[in-house]
């Protein structure tokens, strides 16, 4: 859902006076160039209205509104009430000092977290919004800004004048001449003159005597004791001035210590350099020369130590630069100043990995300190180990790191949230490297775990390939002899194929066969159950012929194959595995005979059947046990919500193959079900693939979370393209796609052939003339193509016409150039309709189309990447035409004359060497059409006659008893 208009989130802060504390509001706006009002909370009723998702905002978004209702009094109250059930309002809550301390925690938590955000993004923001909503006078500076404290000590006969002043890009002022907010104590936040900035190094608190006199006097009895118990808190952290002490100077380098410093807009930790001069440590990355503070070490004797830099630090900066890198702003260091990353730790790990490098060169290096968090530095070790137990893969990993052992079921946490820091017993942190990430990732991700074992399924092997010590070093390819029962020969890259899913069926793995349309998966599919037959032992079969008489025969086990197609599939399949494999028993498990057919289903080695068939009986075929599951356009099962998906899923078989040309068609749900199917759990469940790989690479383009997908499915999933085996492919392939008619097409079809034999087949011995044969032969031609052929009004469907939209569709979704040929322009016409109802461009060529035109079609079709589909009249198409982009043809009716589909044929297999042409013709099953192409198998019709289309030559007169009896 987008939004329904261009929005902005705005915020105020105000103050709340039961907690004393500013407290922010979330605002939404128009996105305009000024805002002027806020007068919309962003609640979610506003937020619909705006169109927006809450689940669809950017994560600093989410974070920021998150920390506004965790903030709001009301969420406060219902958080912390729970203990003090007599608690009224906040005030009861706060009297009980352990609950005030966690109000009080949970307000900094929050208000820290906000405050970085709105500078970071750059939320506007207002203060103290009044009833008017006026935000334009409102409004605060929210620029990145730092507010420096600075003390200055002035010794008197009196005792001591103690001022505090701020500094605001190296000007000074005093807090007291300025207009100041305390927003929050520590870290410490600000509005000064309405800019927002943040406090460095003072917790807040200590502003307060200044915002309203410039200075405090100590009397020299109590100089002692306030020194004592405030300079050791901030002595080391702000600069002090002070007159009228005695000075020690302290100018040597002792030692210079490497320590990360947070780029908040960066997200980032840059190195800085400390510069340690015997009680003082200077930042590389200030300006500052010198530091002094008064030492109260001796009792009434104070004396001010400053410190002074030298020239000797040039020395460290620039051996950091023999480990590769380079300044980059205000003295930090990094790999590189302008390549983004998205890893934080990346200079932290440099110094991790060049430890002993960088001690050498006389650095000091201990635990890097992050905030209140330390890095140990130690180098650490890994040890991994596999068993395999059954279907999975036991896997133990141990790394040890200084004196601790940790087991990786415990970083697994991290690996999956992608979070380096793992925390160490004694409170350190470790720093997982960069490369565990991709490394063990996809292990994290799918593995199991039991007792701190990992346990993988052995269908996940790919998520190894990273881990050299454990990495499954298998290849699933099997050896193959082609068969004598196979009645055809192999390609090269159909071998291959074989061979893939031979490795697949002797590892008891389901795979996903998707070569393009035209480069034989059926073919492919009977070689390998030929193969798979051939390892299956024997049985004995005795038939009683009489009381006296047995004969036992010894037969191969049946296959039991169910091979499960779209409707107008299962007749294609069933002839090509007469043609390819006839020593196969098959059976088509179609019709109203099908209860019948049952009681053979365990004994037959073929059968083919339609997925909405496996619908209805699934109650029956569940019963089965098949050796083999085979799914011919696998695409049918992609929703898994659906009937067909679950349906499929219930059959019992030991071995599955899944074939489609195009095994994702719509999202990455197509291929979580087909993945499923062939390998249960191979992507976990569907909740878990949304999360971990359909989100990450649909919504956010995450491209290692693709690579990732794609090499836990690489081994599932053949793909072979026109273009990767054209040397292989012959120079032109031609195939016979049956359609089923709709069954009242059929039923006003066998009508129409009934008058028809009747008209021309008289018993009277006077035979029809030849007009009669054109007209009446037409007009059932014209039926098994489309009843509009010849009733305009008619309601009834066409079997053929789906057949063809479903296979133009899926060319289309292939990006494969086409031709369609149709002696019948009407028919040409239900198709170019079909084409402007799905947007679909294309060309056309009748016998109405102009010369002119005709050029202006082809060089469309030849040269643009689109049109791919381009309707031909046998008429307009016959001769004259070159059009060699085309890798289909596709013939919608057989013609009479085969010579005429030759020369359709020549119009795009032109030039073989660049395009090979896959010829396809749909025929209508029990039809005129059907009989054609079976005399013309048979040579019955004469392929080399130049005869007009309305010709009947002899052969035809003669076969006419044939083509119109059943």
């Amino acid at each position: 859902m987008e939004p329904t208009k261009p929005f902005q989130f705005c915020f105020d802060i105000s103050l709340e006076k039961n907690l004393n504390t500013y407290i922010p509001t979330a605002y939404i706006v128009e996105n305009t160039e000024e805002i002027k009002y806020l007068d919309k909370k962003a609640s979610p009723g506003v937020m619909q209205s705006f169109g927006i998702i809450f689940e669809d905002l950017d994560s600093n978004t989410k974070k920021i509104l998150t920390a506004c209702d965790s903030l709001k009094p009301e969420f406060i109250f219902k958080k912390f009430s729970a203990k003090i059930k007599s608690a009224k309002t906040i005030a009861d809550l706060q009297k009980d000092s352990k609950i005030e301390f966690a109000i009080r925690q949970h307000l900094k938590f929050h208000l820290s977290s906000f405050y970085d955000l709105i500078v970071k993004e750059q939320f506007p923001l207002s203060l103290n919004l009044g009833p008017e909503k006026d935000f334009y006078r409102s409004k605060v500076s929210i620029e990145p800004l730092y507010f420096e404290p600075q003390i200055q000590f002035d010794k008197h006969a009196e005792g001591i004048t103690y001022t505090l002043s701020l500094k605001e890009n190296e000007k000074a002022f005093l807090p007291m001449d300025s207009n100041a907010d305390i927003l929050l104590d520590e870290p410490g936040w600000l509005i000064i003159n309405k800019k927002l900035g943040q406090l460095k190094e003072l917790n807040a608190k200590k502003l307060m005597p200044f915002l309203k006199k410039k200075s405090i006097e100590i009397p020299s009895k109590l100089v002692d004791d306030y020194f004592k118990s405030f300079i050791p808190e901030i002595a080391k952290k702000i600069d002090i001035d002070a007159n009228g002490f005695e000075i020690e100077l302290r100018d040597k380098l002792v030692s210079c210590t490497i320590q990360p410093v947070y780029d908040f807009f960066k997200n980032c930790y840059y190195l800085n350099l400390y510069f340690d001069y015997n009680g003082y440590s200077f930042d590389a990355g200030k300006t500052k020369k010198t530091h002094s503070f008064v030492d109260f070490s001796v009792a009434n004797e104070p004396k001010i130590i400053q410190f002074k830099r030298n020239a000797d630090e040039n020395i460290y900066v620039d051996k950091l630069t023999e480990i590769g890198l380079v300044k980059i702003k205000n003295e930090l260091f990094g790999l590189n100043s302008e390549a983004e990353t998205s890893d934080p730790y990346i200079n932290i790990q440099l110094i991790i990995d060049n430890k002993e490098k960088l001690e050498s060169l006389g650095f000091d290096i201990q635990n890097l300190k992050l905030e209140s968090k330390e890095i140990i530095t130690e180098s650490h070790t890994i040890s991994a180990s596999k068993d395999t137990n059954g279907d999975w893969f036991d896997i133990k990993i141990i790394i040890t790191v200084g004196s601790y052992k940790i087991n990786f079921s415990e970083i697994i946490p991290n690996i999956k949230s992608k979070e380096r820091l793992f925390p160490l017993p004694d409170g350190n942190y470790f720093l997982i490297p960069l490369e565990w990430f991709s490394k063990y990732g996809s292990l994290a991700k799918l593995a199991k775990i039991e007792s701190g074992t990992l346990l993988l399924r052995k269908s996940n092997f790919t998520a190894l390939d990273a881990i050299p010590e454990i990495k499954d070093d298998v290849t699933y390819k099997a050896e193959y002899i082609a068969s004598d029962l196979l009645k055809a020969t192999l390609r090269p890259y159909q071998i291959d194929g074989v061979k893939w899913l031979l490795g697949h069926f002797n590892s008891n793995l389901g795979a996903c066969l998707a070569d393009d349309m035209g480069l034989g998966k059926t073919l492919q599919t009977l070689a390998v159950l030929v193969a798979v037959q051939e390892q299956l032992g024997f049985t004995k079969k005795t038939t009683n012929f009489d009381l006296f008489a047995n004969e036992t025969t010894i037969e191969r086990e049946p296959l039991k194959a169910l091979i499960v197609l779209p409707s107008s599939l299962v007749f294609n399949w069933f002839n090509e595995a007469g043609k390819f494999t006839p020593h196969f028993s098959r059976m088509q498990y179609v019709g109203n005979d099908r209860k019948q057919l049952a009681s053979r289903l365990a004994s037959t080695d073929l059968i083919f059947t339609s997925y909405s068939i496996v619908h209805r009986d699934i109650s029956v075929l569940e019963k089965y046990d098949f050796r083999y599951l085979i799914l011919d356009e696998s695409q049918y099962i992609k929703n898994k919500n659906s009937k067909i998906f679950k349906a499929i899923n219930k059959i019992s078989t030991g071995h599955k193959i899944a074939l489609s040309g195009t095994p994702i068609e719509n999202s990455l749900d197509d291929l979580w079900s087909q993945m499923q199917f062939i390998n249960p759990d191979i992507l976990g469940s569907y909740n878990f693939f949304v999360d971990n790989f359909k989100n990450p690479i649909e919504k956010k383009q995450n491209e290692d979370v693709l690579s990732e997908l794609k090499n836990l499915v690489q081994p599932y999933i053949l793909r072979r393209t026109k273009e990767q085996v054209l040397k292989d492919l012959p120079e032109l392939s031609e195939q016979i796609y049956y359609c089923d008619m709709d069954p009242d097409q059929e039923k006003l079809y066998e009508q129409e052939k009934s008058k028809a034999r009747n008209f021309l087949l008289k018993t009277d011995g006077s035979g029809p003339d030849k007009i009669s044969i054109i007209n009446t032969l037409m007009k059932l031609r014209q039926l098994s193509n489309h009843p509009k052929m010849v009733d305009q009004e008619s309601e009834i469907d066409s079997g053929k016409y789906i057949a063809v939209t479903n296979y133009l569709e899926n060319l289309v979704k292939a990006k494969q150039k086409v031709i369609i040929f149709s002696s019948f322009v009407t028919n040409l016409n239900f198709y170019t309709d079909w084409c402007k109802e799905n947007k679909i461009t294309y060309c056309e060529i009748t016998g109405e189309t102009p010369a002119a035109k005709r050029e202006q079609q082809v060089k469309l079709f030849q040269e643009k990447e689109e049109p791919l589909l381009f309707f031909i009249s046998l008429k307009a198409g016959g001769v004259g035409l070159n059009i060699t982009k085309a890798s289909y043809v596709l013939f919608l009716d057989p013609w009479w004359n085969p010579f005429a589909e030759k020369q359709g044929v020549g119009r795009a297999h032109r030039i073989g060497q660049l395009n090979k042409v896959n010829v396809v013709r749909f025929i209508s099953k029990n039809t005129v059409e059907e009989k054609i192409i079976k005399l013309q198998e048979n040579k019955k019709l004469l392929s080399d006659s130049l005869l007009e289309e309305s010709y009947i030559n002899d052969e035809i007169e003669a076969n006419l008893e044939y083509i119109l009896n059943s």
